[in-house]
C-alpha cells in the first residue's frame, strides 16, 4: 500500500482507471471498486445503483451511479466485459458505508468477466511513480475548479 499525499491510500498491485475506479485481477476475472482519493471526495455514501449481472460494460463507460450528501454522479468501468457478479451488501444490503470504510475490500462494486484485459491495462495507471503522478495532478485539477 503507498500512501500518496499523506491522505489518500494505493495498493500498487491494482489497476487504476483516471475517473478513479480500480481493477484487480482475480483468476482472469476483474473485480472492482472506487479508490481511495474517489471515495473520499464523495464523502459518506448514501445510494448506488450497479448495472445488473449478465449486462456488458466498456471501458470508460458507466457501470453505477452514487450518491453522496454532497454529489451524485458515474462510476466509470476500469475494463470491458459481462458483469458475472455485484456486491449484494452493497445493493440488496444496502450497505453502502462499505464503499468509504472499506473500497478495497468489503466495499468492492462489481466482478467482470473481460472480452480485452491486455488491451485495457494499457489504458490504465498502474505502478507507484505513475499513481503519485496522477493524483497529484488531480489535487492541482480540483483545487482549480477544474476537474468534476
Amino acid at each position: 500500500m503507498v500512501k500518496i499525499l499523506g491522505k489518500y491510500e494505493f495498493p500498487e498491485d491494482l489497476y487504476y482507471h483516471p475517473r478513479h475506479t480500480w481493477a484487480r485481477i482475480e483468476n482472469g476475472k476483474v473485480r472492482v471498486g472506487i479508490d481511495d482519493w474517489g471515495q473520499q471526495a464523495l464523502g459518506r455514501a448514501i445510494a448506488i445503483r450497479v448495472l445488473p449481472v449478465g449486462r456488458h460494460v466498456e471501458q470508460g463507460k458507466p457501470l453505477a451511479v452514487v450518491e453522496s450528501g454532497k454529489w451524485r454522479g458515474t462510476l466509470y468501468s476500469p475494463v470491458s466485459g459481462k458483469i458475472i457478479e455485484v456486491n449484494e451488501k452493497l445493493v440488496k444490503e444496502k450497505r453502502v458505508e462499505l464503499l468509504n470504510e472499506d473500497p478495497y475490500g468489503e466495499g468492492w462494486i462489481a466482478v467482470i468477466e473481460p472480452t480485452n484485459l491486455e488491451e485495457d491495462l494499457k489504458n490504465l495507471i498502474h505502478g507507484v511513480e505513475n499513481i503519485e503522478k496522477w493524483i497529484k495532478e488531480d489535487e492541482e485539477k480540483l483545487k482549480k475548479g477544474e476537474l468534476r
